[in-house]
């Protein structure tokens, strides 16, 4: 006669057992994924030029750095801040200078780095900020949605981070989640490098011990191109961009666009995203001996007519009525912008990152020494 198993005969156990199971399958694996991406376990094979391993690299070498003065002044930036710190340094001003500037970074992104290489706010005589511009100009790009954020800043992001750092990705649900998963399970975005790691394990290991033992060398003494636009002419009235020989379709193009095209509305997007974390940063900074210092980069080998106008409300203008905040002239670097001192439409080359740095240098060393 059939009949319902009971209890005793094996239906409960062998659901205690399936959950046992499934239960030590979940902490095994998070176990592994904390030990191996949530450590400093990690950082041992992880490429150094990769989008989290250069912010971990800057991060690190900045916290390992000599320091032989106890005023410190560090900058910050994306690949437009041409700082090169030796230049500052051999001016003699009375500050060390040291520069943790990356290219692709974005304002959060500074803010995360900062936080890394100056956790107590109190390393540092001032943290010098490259802009754009003062103006809250808006650009083609949203940045408050830039998912490269989130794999440049996987080294840097604590549990404790994900309301705060998700939450920014809000006008975006699926980045907003994506940003969650991550940071929890962080070996979703060391994936594609770990899958390169095990391509050629023993080149990746000895290439991170040397990046770890060298790599700050190969960023201090770092100068730049001698290449330049020197040639290029750009006629405003006829809207055309003319280049010597030797130079490639593509460069024109890239001329023609940045110089020439539509510039986009105004629209707040921008300011927006800027007033969020440059005041995340001034709360860092806010009570403590650091001072701020915004600056307006050179705009350029050329200077379009179209300059954005003043807004009153930008961020930086708002922020620099704060205690602790300094703003340099907009046109302290001025006489930077010509031809033979930029490699491209936007970046110096290395006599143009060399004449910036040493300007700022003095500028910056003058600023600190008149408070």
């Amino acid at each position: 006669m059939d009949r319902t198993p009971t209890v005793k005969e094996g239906i409960a156990p062998s659901l205690v057992r399936a959950l046992f199971t499934l239960i030590s399958t979940v902490i095994g694996f998070w176990a592994v994924e904390f030990a191996l991406f949530h450590t400093d376990a990690y950082y041992t094979i992880l490429k150094h030029d990769s989008a989290a391993g250069s912010v971990e690299t800057y991060v690190r070498n900045e916290l390992r750095r000599n320091r032989t003065n106890p005023r410190q002044v560090l900058t910050i930036g994306d690949s437009r801040m041409g700082f090169l710190p030796r230049y500052a340094n051999d001016m003699q001003t009375g500050y060390q200078f040291a520069s943790i500037a990356l290219g692709g970074s974005t304002p959060r992104d500074w803010y995360y780095m900062l936080r890394g290489v100056d956790p107590h706010a109190n390393r540092y005589s001032a943290i010098v900020i490259a802009m754009n511009d003062f103006e809250d100009a808006e650009i083609e790009e949203d940045y408050s949605v830039r998912a490269t954020d989130l794999y440049y800043l996987i080294g840097r992001l604590k549990y404790s981070d994900i309301p705060y750092f998700a939450k920014s990705y809000q006008h975006d649900p699926k980045l907003e989640w994506a940003a969650v998963r991550g940071i929890v399970l962080k070996g979703l975005i060391y994936k594609r490098d770990f899958q390169d790691f095990l391509l050629h394990p023993a080149d990746r290991i000895a290439l991170a011990q040397l990046a770890r033992k060298d790599s700050y060398l190969w960023y201090y003494n770092y100068v730049g191109s001698n290449q330049s636009m020197g040639g290029v002419v750009v006629d405003w009235a006829n809207r055309t961009v003319t280049v010597p020989p030797g130079f490639t379709d593509a460069q024109k193009a890239a001329y023609q666009y940045q110089f020439l095209a539509p510039k986009p509305p105004y629209t707040g997007v921008r300011s927006a995203y800027l007033h969020q974390w440059f005041g995340k940063i001034y709360e860092h900074y806010r009570g403590s001996k650091t001072r701020l210092i915004f600056l307006d980069l050179p705009r350029g080998p050329f200077v379009r007519p179209d300059q954005p106008e003043f807004n009153p409300h930008s961020s930086i203008r708002e922020l620099g009525l704060q205690p602790g905040v300094i703003l340099l002239s907009e046109h302290l670097f001025d006489s930077i912008e010509r031809p033979s001192l930029f490699v491209d439409q936007m970046h110096m080359n290395g006599p143009g990152s060399a004449e910036f740095s040493r300007t700022l240098g003095k500028q910056v060393g003058r600023t600190l020494d008149a408070l």
